[in-house]
């Protein structure tokens, strides 16, 4: 969609953050889309910080290693489609009056520089026309996305040193929509990734993204909650948050100090989310589709794995909450795929699928 080089398929998805990698190489045979391959690595610290890449080098050198040890199998991409960091990226709704195509890229520019806080001169400015769902619109909508050249630059810079062949750099929330949504769905819903860095905030409503946000509240904070109230190292932190998470009955937690460590930052959570869904309901411009109140959240990511997390939100939030399902726009009645992905893993391969459906769109 945004930041394309070249049009072949397909590529894979990279979805790239400061302390991982995740891999998936999708196929299609007829109208059958199908995972060939997908791995995670590790990313050591202080090679990317907050979406942007420190070490080049190094990181080069990380990743021939791994795609050497690894190529000869199942996976042999060298086209890939990678992630922008949220954090990093300008993505807003504007409306324009009915207009020439010819005229749209000079509004699009105009109106870039009063919504977007940076330079239009320091960044790469994307943009497309959200079809409306209804005919009777008196103006068209446009999605812009602006992201800082540099940080662009330094990708493909990263990417084509590694040996790969950017064919697109996109947005995090772009991916995940992607992923996540079916492409009849009209319903107002708000996506919340949780990953081990931050969480992504996404409203998603008539075929098109309406909002998105990024907070440093993340996966490593819940670990360092649970090693501040129960006094145990990393390690431990995370094997309760995994084995017991928000469960309250848990024989492990009898007490129910997992839960007491954790809460407090589902509570400022769930505060973000209540937040963003009244900034959307009090902004009429930015309502669409036959209803316009948001009426589920979708959870995505690493972090949505915690035990009863939908449940405690869905309390709290007093909204339908589900876990999405990340292989929804993949088929899985071959059961050799089935095998190879479960629902539950995809949920930490959310973006990179999303990157790679991208391809074979």
């Amino acid at each position: 969609m945004f930041y394309e080089f070249r049009k072949n398929s397909p590529a894979f998805g990279l979805d790239l953050s400061d302390n991982s990698f995740k891999v998936v190489q999708l196929g299609k045979k007829r109208d059958r889309v199908f995972i060939d391959s997908f791995f995670k690595g590790e990313i050591p610290f202080g090679l990317i910080e907050g979406g942007e890449i420190k070490k080049e080098k190094e990181l080069v050198n990380l990743f021939k290693k791994t795609f050497k040890e690894i190529r000869g199998n199942s996976f042999q991409g060298r086209r890939v489609v990678c992630s922008l960091p949220e954090e990093k990226v300008f993505i807003r709704i504007i409306q324009l009056p009915f207009m020439k195509n010819e005229e749209l890229d000079e509004a699009v520019k105009w109106e870039a520089e009063a919504n977007i806080p940076l330079d239009i001169d320091e960044v790469y400015l994307g943009w497309q026309i959200i079809k409306p769902i209804f005919s009777h619109v008196d103006h068209i909508d446009v999605l812009i996305v602006a992201t800082p050249k540099n940080l662009v630059n330094g990708y493909v810079s990263f990417l084509k040193k590694s040996g790969f062949k950017p064919v697109a750099l996109e947005p995090e929330s772009v991916a995940v929509v992607r992923s996540l949504m079916k492409d009849d769905d009209l319903k107002p819903t708000i996506i919340v990734d949780l990953g081990a860095t931050g969480t992504n905030f996404v409203i998603f409503s008539a075929l098109a993204i309406r909002f998105t946000s990024h907070i440093p509240i993340s996966g490593n904070l819940f670990n360092q909650s649970i090693m501040k109230e129960l006094g145990v190292d990393e390690k431990k932190a995370i094997e309760l948050k995994i084995k017991v998470g928000l469960d309250r009955t848990s024989m492990i937690d009898k007490e129910g100090k997992v839960y007491n460590a954790l809460n407090p930052v589902i509570d400022n959570l769930a505060k973000q989310i209540r937040d963003y869904i009244k900034f959307y309901h009090e902004h009429s411009a930015h309502i669409h589709g036959p209803d316009g109140a948001i009426g589920q959240v979708v959870l995505c990511g690493g972090d949505s794995l915690l035990i009863n997390i939908s449940d405690v939100f869905s309390k709290k939030l007093e909204l339908p909450v589900k876990i999405g399902d990340s292989l929804i726009n993949v088929n899985l009645s071959d059961k050799k795929n089935q095998l190879k992905m479960s629902k539950k893993e995809s949920l930490i391969y959310t973006t990179a699928l999303g990157l790679a459906l991208r391809d074979l769109e």
